[in-house]
């Protein structure tokens, strides 16, 4: 005789997260570094917020401090260039990464952190911004956290707080 097989249904897919957080303060920071094949160097915004909302609602973040970094990158060949005509003759430099790409949603009862690489023109456009106050709210939207680390699959900076 044989037993019934039951079906096991695949789960549905967890909705992403969503944290709303107001901007307090900007640090920027810049760290160059000389190694056998060039030159690199890295520039990062860390914008520290308060959690205000989240989606769905875990209270226990609400309040806590979370902190955005914000990196670009860039890299400098030891090619000579042809145009530099004085020392070190070091080529040109090349963004890296050339497309944005987000990093891991942090979170613990102590606070927060997440954090992407921009290009170079916007990470610089958007430093402005946020260095002026004009960006007062930030988005981020990931996945379920497991053990506090979820994967960032947005971020949303804005002068007024999405609805």
């Amino acid at each position: 005789m044989k037993e019934d097989r039951k079906r096991k249904r695949k789960p549905a897919p967890e909705p992403e997260h969503t944290l709303l957080a107001t901007v307090k303060s900007v640090a920027v920071s810049y760290y160059v570094r000389s190694h056998g094949a060039g030159v690199s160097d890295e520039a990062i915004t860390d914008v520290l917020c308060d959690i205000v909302a989240m989606t769905p609602n875990m209270p226990k973040y609400l309040g806590k401090e979370v902190t955005c970094s914000l990196i670009c990158s860039r890299e400098y060949g030891r090619v000579d260039d042809p145009d530099e005509k004085h020392w070190p003759r070091i080529g040109k430099g090349q963004a890296v990464p050339e497309r944005p790409f987000l990093l891991n949603m942090r979170l613990s009862t102590a606070g927060g952190l997440f954090s992407a690489y921009l290009p170079e023109a916007a990470y610089w456009a958007l430093q402005a911004d946020l260095k002026s106050g004009r960006m007062k709210y930030i988005e981020a939207r990931f996945t379920k956290p497991r053990r506090g680390d979820g994967g960032l699959t947005s971020i949303y900076f804005s002068e007024t707080p999405s609805e």
